[in-house]
């Protein structure tokens, strides 16, 4: 065979080659928080964040995570996913220092949950669900945008809270963060030992004094004072809100209600 021969079949083996799978990447998403993070630097509040979809490899790693660490909290499991999905906030690079994302307040971290899963999956989720009356299976579609209602902050998130106790002295609490709802994770199942850590977490002082301290002062308030300071913070939490999800059954025509957390949210 000649030479131009054998190269016109290699040119035909060529063309015909199937082409490489190739894995095509999302565009990452944008976040918009409702306060973000100072920059270190300057000081000015960062708002938006960038988030990625998570791959195979993410699963497998909090698969991993979840398994080895029986005890492991929400809070610990938000940073961990966080970390592997959050690219920057504001000209803070996540990648670079994991641990700013302890620095969000939960409503911040909440929703950029909602924006991984969003750029995981887009703006619906699909899920089979079975009918408690009739027992069919049906296609539930969870519109991410519209069925989780959204609370809105009723101040400035960068300004601390006055909250004034039965003496008349008042004390001023900040927002809980991620960082703050590990350690009342780790205070223990009893309400009242997380009501003394949310207390301790919470209060601000201008003094820099211990954790252990903040903690005596918190067990030695009246039970009237404490309920105060733990309403004020938890019941004032802005943020995405995961709330019931009602469908009609497509065979029997009955309610089906589905109930969902974050990660089945992403994973299920």
């Amino acid at each position: 065979m000649s030479t131009e021969l054998v190269d016109k079949a290699a040119e035909v083996n060529a063309a015909i080659q199937d082409p490489t799978p190739t894995v095509g990447t999302a565009a990452p998403e944008r976040v918009s928080l409702m306060r973000g993070l100072p920059n270190p630097e300057t000081g000015e509040w960062q708002d938006v964040a960038v988030v990625e979809e998570m791959t195979g490899e993410d699963e497998e790693a909090l698969d991993r995570l979840s398994t080895k660490s029986k005890d492991l909290s929400y809070a610990d499991y938000t940073t961990a996913l966080l970390a592997r999905a959050v690219t920057s906030i504001g000209t803070m690079s996540v990648k670079d220092d994991p641990s700013i994302l302890d620095n969000l307040i939960i409503g911040d971290r909440d929703l950029l949950f909602l924006g991984v899963i969003k750029a995981t999956y887009g703006n619906v989720r699909t899920f089979w669900v079975l009918c408690p009356h009739c027992k069919e299976k049906n296609e539930v579609r969870v519109n991410l945008d519209e069925d989780f209602s959204m609370v809105e902050p009723t101040g400035d998130l960068t300004v601390l809270r006055e909250v004034v106790l039965k003496d008349g002295t008042s004390v001023k609490v900040r927002y809980l963060t991620g960082k703050d709802a590990k350690a009342i994770a780790a205070s223990g199942d009893s309400p009242a030992a997380q009501n003394t850590s949310i207390i301790a977490h919470s209060v601000s002082w201008d003094d820099d004094r211990s954790i252990g301290v903040k903690e005596q002062w918190a067990k030695s308030l009246s039970l009237a004072d404490r309920k105060v300071i733990v309403n004020t913070v938890l019941d004032d939490q802005p943020g995405p809100s995961l709330e019931e999800v009602n469908a009609q059954c497509a065979y029997c025509d009955d309610d089906i209600t589905m109930v969902l957390d974050w990660v089945s949210l992403l994973f299920s």
